[in-house]
């Protein structure tokens, strides 16, 4: 069986970045990392990080697959893993990229250009839109998001804070929400955001690793250059990729935050959609629990990059059965039409789609 045949397994992807990490990632895969290095986790990458060089950011095939960069195994066949018609849209990317984030301290206020700004001004194909399912939250700690302005928030005051690196002003322009395991939050692209500590999430996003931020004072007092904020393009590029539509909370609530529409439940079995196209048509994140041996059947229309979220079962494809556990990315080729997954005891995975 040829590997665009049959699912197959990607090593864990760590990335370090602006901020250290916290507790929950590390935990959640059970790895050390005493100085907090790594804040993110990165599935089925074809992106390199915007940081460090751009030495971090790939995903590799687990070493029984081959060992080999996912994206060199898509760009040798890429109508075999993707499909034809994601290949005449997309090429050889997956045109969709998932993140695990637990960052130490707050994250910086930040926006992500929409596709045709990010087209305009720096010469890229995708956006970021993206979208957070949040796994977990330090327990006996209140865990918040930053998102969307508020009402009577203007461009022209916006500026002044930037430039004067206002921080508690900067942060008052935007909407707080504590969130809570389960919570899927919404981040359109141009929307004033920053993730809170304390939570773990899941993100799902356009494949780019660009950040445009109105902070560049870190919690710890360190300050990041200029460029941080812009990329070297200047505050006027900046503010107009910010999107100052101002709601109320309620508005804003109604806005972020998506509620999960069941697809299917039968016994212990259970399959959520957490976004997909009712909200976005960049991308879909489905959520399959399974208990007391359950099972779950699927048809598979383009790929699937697959994250066990919980549990041990099996991923199984015609007469073959793939173990898989907590912490596991299983990237399922377009080559696989049909799979099945089998509880050992329970079982959660999210299925993670490309655009339609």
């Amino acid at each position: 069986m040829e590997l665009c045949e049959m699912p197959f397994v990607l090593e864990l992807n760590r990335i370090s970045y602006l901020m250290k990490g916290g507790n929950l990632l590390k935990e959640f895969f059970g790895y050390s990392d005493p100085d907090c290095r790594y804040s993110q986790v990165w599935l089925a990458s074809t992106v390199r990080s915007a940081l460090n060089g751009g030495r971090e950011g790939l995903s590799v095939l687990r070493k029984d697959y081959g060992g080999d960069y996912l994206k060199t195994v898509l760009e040798r066949k890429p109508e075999e893993f993707l499909g034809k018609e994601h290949v005449n849209k997309y090429g050889a990317s997956p045109a969709v990229l998932v993140k695990l984030l637990n960052s130490k301290t707050r994250l910086l206020v930040q926006t992500h250009p929409t596709k045709e700004k990010a087209k305009a001004y720096f010469d890229l194909p995708f956006g970021k839109t993206e979208c957070w399912y949040v796994l977990d939250t330090v327990k006996n700690r209140t865990a918040y998001i930053y998102a969307g302005f508020r009402p009577g928030v203007t461009r022209e005051c916006f500026r002044s804070y930037i430039e004067m690196q206002e921080t508690e002003k900067i942060l008052n322009c935007l909407h707080q929400f504590t969130v809570a395991p389960g919570d899927v939050v919404y981040i359109p692209a141009g929307t004033p955001h920053a993730l809170g500590a304390d939570s773990l999430v899941a993100e799902i996003q356009e494949p780019v690793d660009l950040t445009l931020r109105a902070e560049r004072i870190r919690p710890d007092g360190s300050v990041l250059p200029e460029e941080s904020l812009h990329g070297g393009l200047g505050m006027a590029v900046l503010l107009d990729c910010f999107d100052f539509t101002c709601l109320e909370r309620e508005q804003a609530g109604k806005r972020y935050f998506v509620k999960p529409q069941t697809l299917a439940q039968t016994g212990g079995t259970r399959a959520v959609c957490l976004i997909g196209p009712s909200t976005t048509k960049c991308f879909s994140m489905n959520r399959v629990t399974l208990s007391g041996g359950g099972e779950y059947s699927a048809q598979n229309h383009h790929f699937v990059i697959v994250f066990a979220a919980a549990g041990r079962g099996e991923l199984m494809v015609g007469g073959q059965s793939l173990k898989i556990e907590k912490g596991m990315e299983i990237f399922i080729p377009y080559g696989v039409r049909e799979y099945r997954y089998r509880a050992e005891n329970s079982l959660e995975v999210l299925e993670c789609f490309p655009p339609e």
